[in-house]
């Protein structure tokens, strides 16, 4: 056997050499030493490398666990909302009888087209416009009739800018400003004077 090969053999089987043989072939020996040095480095870095590769198998293990638990959790908590599990359940009760004329049923669908319909935004500015002009587009917007009480304020003349996502009250204020306009609103209705 050559020197390489026996000082590998000591080291897997140490109990088959006497301890002189040991001394003589690993210690006393310059290049025995070498070899012996050299076979104990691989033998660390093949261990290093072995528990590294296992410590990273292992994270990747963790990692993986982890983003399947998240995801599994984030799916429950998804189909829980979605089906409302967590949600108020919300049960409509109508206290009121049943309109019997015409008149109420009309009545109750005007109510509920003005409380429900949300009005149609017009920023607009009037030029020499009559004011039933205004009236008429302010009365479609706010789904209201319009009263004149005097044939001479339909037909007066104005410059006004409108924009009703200020509010019915806040035009009609900017309205009763000018000379000779005085406009209130009962119910669904603008009365002009």
């Amino acid at each position: 056997m050559d020197k390489t090969r026996k000082i590998i053999h000591m080291t897997e089987h140490p109990d088959q050499y006497s301890e002189d043989e040991l001394r003589q072939l690993l210690i006393d020996d310059d290049e025995g030493r070498k070899i012996y040095r050299t076979i104990c480095e691989i033998n660390a870095a093949l261990e290093l490398n072995t528990n590294v590769k296992t410590s990273r198998g292992t994270m990747i293990r963790k990692i993986a666990a982890v983003f399947v638990g998240v995801c599994l959790l984030s799916g429950l908590a998804y189909a829980a909302v979605s089906t409302g599990l967590f949600g108020k359940t919300e049960q409509k009760t109508t206290d009121k009888a049943a309109p019997t004329t015409v008149e109420q049923v009309e009545k109750n669908v005007r109510k509920q087209t003005t409380e429900s319909a949300e009005p149609t935004v017009i920023v607009k500015t009037y030029e020499d416009v009559t004011l039933k002009q205004i009236l008429t587009e302010l009365a479609a917007v706010y789904h209201l009739n319009v009263n004149y009480k005097s044939a001479k304020a339909d037909g007066l003349r104005l410059y006004f800018r409108l924009d009703t996502r200020r509010g019915l009250e806040k035009v009609i204020e900017d309205l009763n400003s000018f000379d000779n306009i005085n406009i209130t609103k009962n119910g669904d209705t603008l009365t002009v004077d």
